[in-house]
């Protein structure tokens, strides 16, 4: 059965895989295991391994690359500079995994966080919808959204993420750090069956920051 997901998850999220070169190599015969970098920083990051490259913006959905295929239990490593910080990654994703790398600043240097997440029951008819919270200062994060701003997510810690299917309807949320606000509402507009997306909280200048991205792996 958790062969029968993943392979479900990789060929939806397939569709909207990017054109680049991938970072790491992928084994056959395996568990697919996935890795993504998310630029939370102030500047834009570069990742680099090896020959393969990939810069992430400061814009939104600009600052998440794709999901990358990866072999499971192996030691991956990549290095990351954002302005002349520079810092060095190391990730081993269990099988199944879909690990998120999150780039922070940390006064003048730089510090990579990994968020960890298993697979969870595909939907073709339905969305799967997550809130990740990467912004120590937030320490539970919340989502209400709909019609009735009901609630989607709640108690969501620093480092971690909460997933769960929804209707694939037009929708507007509210990310909220305890009381306050963790930024502007968020539109994800109409979302579309069989698609994964992720809801993001980072720190702010000010604050916090939300935004979304619709998952996607090559």
């Amino acid at each position: 059965m958790k062969k029968i997901i993943l392979t479900c998850l990789a060929s939806v999220l397939s569709l909207t895989a990017y054109a680049d070169n991938p970072l790491y190599e992928t084994g056959p015969g395996q568990d697919s295991s996935f890795v993504r970098f998310l630029n939370a920083s102030s500047d834009k990051a570069l990742i680099v391994n090896g020959a393969a490259k990939v810069s992430l913006d400061i814009k939104n959905e600009s600052r998440v690359s794709r999901f990358y295929p990866v072999k499971a239990g192996e030691k991956l490593k990549a290095s990351v500079q954002v302005g002349a910080a520079k810092t060095n990654v190391e990730v081993v994703a269990k099988p199944g995994e879909f690990i998120t790398v999150t780039i922070l600043n940390k006064g003048t240097a730089l510090e990579s966080v990994l968020v960890r997440e298993a697979p969870t029951d595909f939907n073709a008819m339905r969305s799967s919808i997550s809130l990740m919270n990467v912004d120590s200062s937030c320490a539970a994060a919340s989502l209400t959204g709909g019609a009735k701003s009901a609630t989607i997510f709640e108690g969501v810690k620093p480092a971690t993420t909460q997933r769960r299917l929804v209707n694939p309807v037009a929708l507007t949320v509210q990310a909220n750090c305890g009381t306050d606000a963790a930024g502007a509402a968020v539109d994800m507009s109409q979302l579309q069956a069989g698609e994964r997306y992720s809801i993001i909280v980072i720190p702010a200048k000010k604050g916090h920051q939300t935004f979304f991205v619709r998952d996607s792996t090559s």
